[in-house]
């Protein structure tokens, strides 16, 4: 890319202000100083005025990117199903992986729940736990009554 010297007609007011430079340009002036052919092949002059300091950085990706590798009869399958489905194959896994987490989730949760069952010495109906309930719910108003 050729680089191009920035107009001489441009102002620049420069004012060193503790560490940081600021600098003043005036575009209004170079778009009427300057005719319309000029100012498309001065391209690069309108990229430096208008560069700024978070367009130095470099963007940041909203995803990650992971690298899997499959036999190639298990590959035509994906492709397949995500043919079949109108989906890329990104959206066809982050799916799969969903199902997956979903699936391991319940299981973790029914082993727990089992464990729990085999524990449990004694079983509330529905009429005992509302009881329950209740019976917590007046202590605790007892108690915030007496304080207040």
């Amino acid at each position: 890319m050729a680089m191009t010297a920035v107009p001489s007609f441009l102002e620049f007011d420069i004012k060193a202000v503790s560490t940081e430079i600021a600098v003043n340009v005036n575009p209004l002036r170079w778009l009427r100083a300057v005719s319309k052919p000029e100012r498309e092949n001065n391209l690069y002059d309108n990229i430096v005025l208008c560069n700024n300091a978070d367009m130095s950085k470099p963007p940041r990706r909203a995803s990650r990117v992971f690298t899997i590798s499959f036999p190639e009869e298990l590959a035509k399958q994906v492709v397949a199903v995500a043919k079949d489905e109108s989906r890329n194959i990104s959206e066809l896994f982050r799916e799969a992986f969903r199902a997956y987490h979903f699936e391991r989730m319940h299981k973790r949760l029914d082993a727990i729940r089992a464990e729990a069952a085999k524990r449990v010495t004694h079983h509330y109906t529905e009429d005992d736990v509302e009881a329950l309930v209740d019976e917590i719910r007046a202590e605790n108003y007892a108690r915030r009554k007496k304080t207040a």
